[in-house]
């Protein structure tokens, strides 16, 4: 069935009042509960919305589709992507059906949900609540300490071990948060000041300390790879993924795990599944802003899917790049985010990015003063401005839906340096 964008909004809406206990006084929301939403969504998504934007939104007689970075922002303090994800895994309620008692039914963007895992969200936004949130800012006194120690230097998985004091600090209650997934918040002790978490995917994470409601303190942390490390997940939202064990990736010139490799690992081949290679480490001298990035990658044939699907991840210190590709004729699928400025293929012309995926795709990156140029083939395709500064360069990840491989790989810094290649030819 087919729903309406303005079902979708209305539905986004709804969840957000829900997570955060808001009060729906006629169809607005109280200045302080926008305010709160405003400063919740910078934090996750980087993406600043004024009030007066947010307060449009929420206005009772509100007809209008807002702007897609608006989207976008919206769903970030939902733990979705972006407002496809969004839109594909949610269900909107009919507007003439009781809102209170229905919930949101989970479809996939790339792969299909464990059953298992639809519930443990379903739960979620149903059920997980950790107590009615206070609103109330926190109050400070003295110095806050968050502080971790790895107890392996890398790799994965790798516990952490935190130490924290908010003896300064007064508040209702205190969580720790791994990284920008709320879903993953737990309370705390404040009388405490250890508390240990195992982080199973490398990346680059910042780790925070909240009291009631505000973010009081943020801790780095860079889990880093040994080279590039091949893993599985049957869903994005898999907490421990499949680590595949093979003396020997590099196939042919190319960084390849194959069906046949992942059967031996013992791997469900009768589920669908997302193959990520990651490359973890401190890209040195190379920021957000200025670099490039040039890759060759194909997806197996074998893999049978109707809608192929590549991902390419770039970690920044502060946000995340990445570029989609997908098979001719499900370009709706697409997305393509720099830093805070996000397009998808329900809003924008991207069909450039439908490729013939089983045959060998030569994707290049160049960014140069904030503006990011996406070429396929050595054409240009696609071009994004970005405003923020996002740090420096601190990861690759590689995502197939089923098995694929990677030709090359050359990163270069704003002064046109090689600061990584790989070519795969051991």
């Amino acid at each position: 069935m087919n729903y309406s964008e303005r079902e979708y909004i209305n539905l986004c809406k709804q969840l957000i009042e829900e997570k955060f206990h808001f009060e729906n006084d006629g169809g607005t929301l109280r200045q302080r509960d926008l305010e709160y939403l405003a400063d919740s969504i910078e934090e996750r998504s980087g993406i600043k919305l004024s009030l007066s934007t947010l307060k449009r939104v929420w206005k009772k007689d509100y007809g209008q589709t807002p702007h897609p970075s608006t989207l976008q922002a919206l769903v970030s303090v939902l733990g979705f992507k972006d407002w496809q994800e969004f839109k594909l895994k949610a269900t909107p309620v009919s507007s003439i059906a009781p809102q209170k008692e229905s919930h949101p039914r989970l479809f996939k963007r790339w792969i299909a949900l464990p059953a298992v895992a639809t519930l443990a969200i379903l739960f979620w936004l149903i059920a997980f609540r950790p107590g009615k949130q206070d609103k109330r800012k926190p109050i400070v006194k003295g110095p806050v300490t968050l502080t971790g120690n790895k107890t392996v230097s890398q790799g994965v998985p790798s516990t952490i071990v935190f130490n924290y004091d908010v003896s300064n600090v007064i508040a209702d209650s205190f969580f720790f948060q791994q990284a920008w997934n709320n879903m993953e918040k737990v309370k705390i002790d404040p009388k405490e000041h250890y508390y240990s978490n195992i982080y199973y995917y490398p990346g680059f994470h910042k780790a925070k300390l909240i009291a009631n409601d505000s973010v009081i303190k943020r801790f780095r942390v860079h889990i880093t790879t040994n080279d590039w490390l091949p893993l599985l997940r049957y869903s994005r939202m898999d907490e421990v993924p499949v680590y595949i064990k093979k003396n020997k990736s590099v196939v042919n010139g190319a960084l390849h795990i194959t069906r046949t490799d992942l059967d031996s690992s013992h791997v469900n081949m009768d589920k669908d599944f997302i193959l990520s290679y990651f490359n973890v480490r401190e890209f040195k001298n190379t920021y957000s802003d200025n670099f490039s990035l040039d890759t060759k990658i194909i997806c197996d044939s074998s893999s049978n899917l109707a809608c192929p699907a590549f991902e390419l991840t770039i970690m920044c210190e502060e946000h995340i790049f990445f570029v989609d590709l997908t098979g001719k004729g499900c370009e709706r699928n697409i997305g393509v985010k720099m830093g805070e400025v996000y397009h998808d293929g329900t809003t924008s012309d991207l069909s450039a990015f439908g490729r013939d995926l089983y045959h060998w795709q030569h994707l290049q990156i160049q960014v140069a003063h904030k503006q990011a140029t996406i070429y396929l083939d050595d054409k240009p395709v696609h071009v994004i401005t970005f405003k923020n500064d996002f740090g420096k360069v601190m990861g690759l990840n590689y995502n197939f839906t089923g098995t694929g491989a990677i030709d090359y790989v050359k990163l270069k810094n704003g002064e046109g340096k090689l600061v990584y290649q790989d070519e795969f030819d051991k």
